[in-house]
């Protein structure tokens, strides 16, 4: 690839930077390049260099949602920490950047006295990350709460209706879009509501979450819930509470989260991942779709967890 000099010197670019200490499950290999973003103008930047070199971009929130190749990732990983924050409680909403954590953005709504958001104590990632995926959890999801999003659209950006994302189960239309459009801030619909009524919300949902979610190097549910039923019922079903496949294994606590052992590698990971899938459509016919992104380079072999 062409060298560093080809970036900004104010983006601080960083060559073969290791994955595992930037995402949840501990594991994969390095990306080509690497920058850190705290602004909206750098993260214009970012991606307005990688279109113009010509290499892959990808963004990385908080790294909850993804599982890195052990060789890597082509191009630049930009490292989404803008997250700045606004709250308009005349008009009913918060602007939020994409950046931003989902359960602080809970957090500092319930200070605000601003309802509406307190499901997000349960989302791990970020804003950017949450709507692409329309992240859910305790009976809401993005889809109920958002009203608009900026987003990038290569040479062009474009302030989106929620409408526009046709959101459905954990997905929206930004999956399909080959132009590789960013989030890179949004409106929240709230509501006036009770600080301290919220606060007390906030306290029962974390507890009910560290009550039924295990601690470690996981990326939260692996697999998406088909219609009517769970995912972690289903894996429980087929035996697979507990089981363990190379450095990987099955959370003992909740069965739909795939954890990376000391020493495990995202290979490991992939063969638990599949193995899994694989029991379950022998046991009780129903193929899971995986919740988890593969970023980087993945050989062949990743495709039997789609197939």
């Amino acid at each position: 690839m062409s060298a560093i000099s080809g970036f900004p010197s104010k983006l601080r670019v960083r060559t073969h930077e290791p994955m595992d200490r930037h995402t949840s499950f501990g594991v994969g290999g390095p990306a080509d390049y690497w920058v850190e973003v705290r602004s909206l103008d750098a993260l214009r930047l970012a991606l307005e260099t990688a279109d113009r070199l010509g290499i892959p971009r990808t963004i990385m929130g908080h790294g909850t949602n993804s599982l890195v190749a052990d060789s890597g990732i082509d191009g630049l990983v930009i490292y989404n920490r803008y997250v700045d924050f606004a709250a308009n409680a005349a008009d009913e909403i918060v602007r939020v950047a994409s950046g931003h954590s989902m359960a602080r953005l809970a957090g500092r709504c319930a200070r605000l006295g601003l309802g509406g958001m307190s499901f997000a104590i349960g989302v791990p990632g970020t804003v950017g990350g949450a709507i692409y995926g329309n992240a859910g959890a305790f009976g809401s999801d993005i889809a109920a709460v958002l009203k608009s999003a900026r987003v990038w659209r290569r040479s062009h950006e474009v302030e989106a209706l929620a409408s526009d994302f046709d959101f459905d189960y954990r997905r929206s239309n930004l999956h399909d879009d080959a132009t590789g459009p960013v989030v890179l801030a949004a409106s929240f619909r709230v509501q006036p509501a009770d600080p301290a009524a919220l606060r007390r919300e906030l306290l029962a949902l974390a507890r009910r979450r560290r009550a039924t979610q295990p601690l470690g190097k996981n990326a939260g549910s692996f697999f998406m819930n088909p219609d009517g039923d769970y995912a972690g019922r289903l894996i429980e079903a087929s035996g697979l509470k507990g089981h363990e496949l190379g450095g990987a294994f099955v959370s003992p606590v909740h069965a739909n989260f795939l954890s990376a052992s000391p020493g495990g590698t995202a290979r490991d990971v992939l063969d638990l991942a599949i193995a899994v899938r694989e029991r379950v459509a022998e046991t009780t016919g129903v193929r899971l779709t995986p919740e988890v992104r593969l970023l980087g380079r993945w050989n062949s072999h990743a495709r039997a967890l789609f197939t």
